[in-house]
């Protein structure tokens, strides 16, 4: 089953890659401006005693008016600078330099169109993507006369395609072997690479290098040993990546489920995570659990939600935006009972229910989490939960007060008073807690405290997650 990333993630995603080839753009270009600088400042010193001695000055006839893809004049009098890079992902802005360096004012045309004049040239990229292709920009002196210096552009805003991303079989005990299988984008330069990943997107076992494959591929992997042990429950991907020579990105996901007995324990909090808090969330009433989640991912930070299985079912695709905001995701039972007062076999039924709902509703399973209803739990429930596959049985050192029917003030008041580095703070998918969070996070921050994930807090505290 496909968990595919949220349009706000992939576009995370996305600027995060461009920012990168940015930077890379700019080193490269700085370069090349300092080569630049010094060949001119050489050849003006030197192109003198080239002229006495009768011979042509360097690069006055490397290249004429009319050679493809120059970006400077035979003379040197002009040149294009900001199409070093052949392939963009945007818009394209081109400028005019003099052989000093400095700006200057030139004719210049896109594509053989009408002659225009300034100094700078735009080579738009509709997001229609009606723009793509290869363009020629010339330019000329102003007052007319032949072309001096012409570019290529190229322009480029589709992102190449991954598809069928699949991992057979998608149910696994953490032993032997899975087989990986997506489709690989037909377009040439475009390069590919794949990892099975965890919920902090961490690669685990054999990861694909960058390359670029078309159509069809499949991959044996054997399912590696963690420290030792077999593969820990919880939810894998298959993360299959591509990427353009423009820059483009596409990211395609499969889910595999993980699952096997461990040892429970029982967890209240995780100092030895440093200055971060787990802000969990109990119930899934629909609105506020939106609305949380929401909050927090707009802050960049996260939460844990231990919703019942009945509100999984009830909302599915707010379970879905929980895994695509990478929140952590627990299992708080399928219809709330009091795990003090049922059997095992019971406890083990409702765990089971509440996991299939997860799965159903957005291919990711809430193991290694559980919280009891009430918080109520017994040597059985441990022993439940991690026959389930449940590491943590999850308590808290901190109670909002939310479920008292408190302000939103009192409640942001309790939970920044048990706000301390490794806390797990419990609050409930409710109105008081939704506009308690605001305050919640920016006392957080006074503080020198960041919400996060838990599975975020286990990885940082040194525990499997």
């Amino acid at each position: 089953m496909s968990s595919p990333p949220s349009p706000t993630y992939y576009r995370a995603r996305r600027d995060e890659r461009r920012r990168s080839l940015r930077r890379r753009r700019l080193i490269a270009l700085v370069v090349v401006l300092v080569i630049v600088v010094l060949l001119a400042a050489t050849l003006a010193l030197a192109g003198p005693w080239f002229g006495h001695l009768g011979l042509a000055w360097p690069g006055g006839s490397s290249g004429g008016p009319d050679d493809a893809g120059s970006a400077t004049s035979a003379d040197g009098s002009l040149r294009i600078v900001g199409a070093e890079d052949l392939w963009h992902n945007g818009p394209a802005t081109l400028r005019f330099r003099d052989a000093d360096d400095e700006s200057v004012a030139a004719s210049y045309r896109i594509d053989g169109g009408a002659w225009q004049e300034g100094k700078r040239v735009h080579v738009r990229a509709p997001a229609d993507h009606s723009g793509d292709g290869m363009h020629t920009v010339e330019a000329r002196p102003l007052g007319g006369g032949d072309v001096a210096a012409s570019v290529k552009v190229g322009i480029d805003t589709k992102p190449p395609e991954v598809t069928a991303a699949k991992v057979s079989p998608d149910r696994t005990d953490g032993t032997g072997a899975l087989t990986l299988a997506f489709t690989a984008p037909a377009e040439d330069g475009a390069t590919v690479e794949w990892a099975v990943v965890d919920v902090l997107d961490k690669p685990v076992g054999e990861q694909g290098t960058p390359a670029a494959p078309v159509g069809a591929v499949t991959v044996k992997w054997d399912i590696p040993k963690v420290d030792g042990e077999a593969l820990g429950p919880g939810t894998y991907w298959l993360r299959v990546l591509a990427e353009d020579p423009a820059g483009n990105v596409t990211e395609e996901r499969a889910a595999v489920a993980c699952v096997r007995p461990v040892k429970a324990r029982v967890i209240t909090s995780l100092p030895a995570a440093g200055n971060e808090v787990a802000l969990t969330f109990d119930g899934g009433s629909g609105y506020a659990w939106r609305s949380l989640m929401n909050e927090l991912y707009s802050h960049d930070q996260a939460g844990t939600w231990f919703c019942t299985g009945v509100s999984v079912d009830k909302y599915p695709d707010i379970a879905q935006l929980a895994v695509d905001q990478r929140q952590t995701i627990g299992d708080h039972s399928y219809d709330h009972p009091d795990f003090s007062t049922i059997s095992y076999e019971e406890q083990v039924s409702q765990l089971k229910r509440n996991a299939d709902a997860w799965w159903d509703a957005c291919g990711a399973i809430p193991q290694p989490f559980f919280r009891p209803p009430y918080g109520s739990q017994t040597a059985t429930t441990v022993k439940a939960a991690g026959d389930s596959g449940y590491r943590y049985v999850v308590m808290w050192n901190g109670d909002a007060g939310d479920w008292r029917g408190l302000s939103a003030s009192q409640v942001a008041a309790n939970a920044l008073a048990a706000a301390k580095p490794g806390a797990i703070i419990v609050f409930h998918t409710q109105w008081n807690s939704d506009a308690a969070l605001p305050a919640v996070l920016k006392g957080l921050k006074a503080k020198g405290l960041k919400a996060v994930s838990l599975a975020q807090l286990c990885a940082d505290a040194g525990l499997p997650y």
